[in-house]
């Protein structure tokens, strides 16, 4: 019996020792598996870096298939480039921002993730919004506006939202920089209660440099558990005499009305990112001298640049599905030349060139789909060239009144769509056909 107890002893301490060998190995081995540097962390991040790897090449497959047209080299724009992304990653899931530095910013919609181009056709990792937003805290200088707000910047920083009247907007689901009074006017929501312009600007800080001021591209009232895209910039910057050049716009945006509306002191270019679907009257009466493009995602554009006295020479390709081009660049008083490519499928060009007293040369074809053809060039005394007219508008009282009337202009016709008859007998009623300075062929 004692020798049998012995061995039942010994077969006993066996256990526990073997039990706590596999405890430490199993440990050994979780560790080895889950741990900072396991197996399984290893893998995931060479699936991740595998997967970036990946997107980088597909975006710079795109970046050198936009380079690339039918007449060999083509500079890199953001409509070029963003037509190259929608076939490599699907229509929608990108957005394309120029950051006027010769760089792009590439966004990933599902992902949540930016991607830089730079001048040299490099991609460089941008902001990761995720983890932007799982780190953002309140900055220590926010005091009026609760901490429990936080606005993530387009640098991917935390910014100081006293700067800013933001409310969630229904028109654009997502907020916007102003106040809700702003937000309610019917200029600006059909279902709005205010049918007065209400003019207040959404950004109350000093910054002037465009480069200085930081825009929120995402705001959490939750301390950062839930956070909303920035999709309306109505009225953000709204008479605001003292910024001088245009901040980043956040690849969020999909409404721009009015945003830097009598901006009289805003200079240099005009770059808006390709998300931005409305730029009714944005740079109405302000500064800005050069416009680079406009982007495809644009449909509206009405009054867009109306009154911008700085605007020399434009050469633009207008948007497939913009419809209007209502009083889009009246009274642009020193503008020379408009070389507007124009889409089959635009409907209004009333008021479009309005009162341009500098303007030489307008569009070269004017689409048969233009119905409303009002006050079009009404005032372009200096306008002078070749024209082809393919529409038959219904409406087109003073197209070309006091137009062509300078001495050295002249300005030929040219009738498209067997409309030739029909154009002479409506400038003859419109009282301009002299048969000198304005000639129907």
């Amino acid at each position: 019996m004692e020798k049998l107890n012995e061995k039942n002893g010994i077969t006993l301490i066996a256990l526990v020792i073997t039990i706590i060998v596999l405890l430490i190995l199993a440990g050994v081995s979780i560790a080895m598996l889950t741990g900072e540097n396991g197996i399984l962390t290893q893998a995931q991040n060479a699936k991740n870096q595998t997967e970036e790897a990946e997107i980088k090449e597909r975006i710079k497959l795109a970046v050198n298939a936009a380079r690339i047209s039918d007449n060999g080299y083509e500079e890199l724009g953001q409509n070029n480039l963003q037509e190259e992304m929608d076939k490599e990653f699907g229509e929608g899931e990108t957005v394309i921002r120029d950051n006027g530095d010769e760089s792009f910013t590439i966004s990933l919609k599902d992902d949540k993730k930016d991607y830089t181009v730079l001048s040299n056709g490099e991609i460089e990792d941008g902001i990761d919004w995720k983890d932007a937003m799982a780190k953002a805290k309140a900055p220590e200088e926010q005091e009026t506006t609760s901490k429990n707000v936080i606005g993530i910047g387009t640098n991917g920083q935390a910014v100081n939202m006293d700067l800013w009247l933001y409310t969630f907007g229904s028109v654009t689901n997502g907020d916007g920089l102003n106040s809700k009074e702003v937000f309610q006017n019917t200029e600006y929501n059909t279902n709005g209660t205010n049918s007065e312009t209400i003019r207040t600007a959404g950004y109350k800080g000093t910054e002037t440099d465009g480069k200085d001021i930081i825009i929120p591209q995402y705001i959490s009232e939750e301390g950062g558990k839930t956070y909303n895209p920035v999709t309306s910039l109505y009225r953000t910057f709204n008479s605001n005499t003292n910024i001088t050049t245009m901040p980043l716009i956040p690849t969020t945006v999909i409404s721009m009305i009015s945003t830097f509306e009598n901006c009289k002191n805003l200079k240099g270019e005009c770059i808006i990112p390709n998300s931005v679907q409305n730029i009714n009257w944005c740079f109405n009466a302000s500064g800005i001298e050069k416009i680079k493009e406009i982007p495809n995602s644009v449909v509206s554009m009405v009054g867009s640049f109306s009154f911008c006295n700085s605007l020399e020479y434009v050469n633009l390709k207008i948007p497939d599905k913009v419809k209007s081009l209502s009083g889009t660049f009246r009274n642009c008083i020193n503008l020379k030349e408009a070389n507007l490519i124009l889409p089959e499928g635009l409907e209004s060009m009333s008021l479009t060139l309005y009162y341009c007293t500098s303007l030489t040369k307008g569009p070269d074809v004017i689409p048969e789909s233009v119905t409303d053809m009002g006050q079009t060039f009404e005032g372009d005394a200096k306008l002078t060239g070749e024209m082809t007219i393919k529409a038959s508008p219904t409406t087109y009282g003073n197209i070309f009144r006091q137009a062509a009337t300078d001495e050295n202009a002249r300005l030929v016709i040219k009738a498209g769509n067997n409309n030739g008859e029909f154009l002479r007998n409506m400038i003859e009623t419109d009282g301009m056909y002299n048969g000198e300075h304005i000639v129907v062929e």
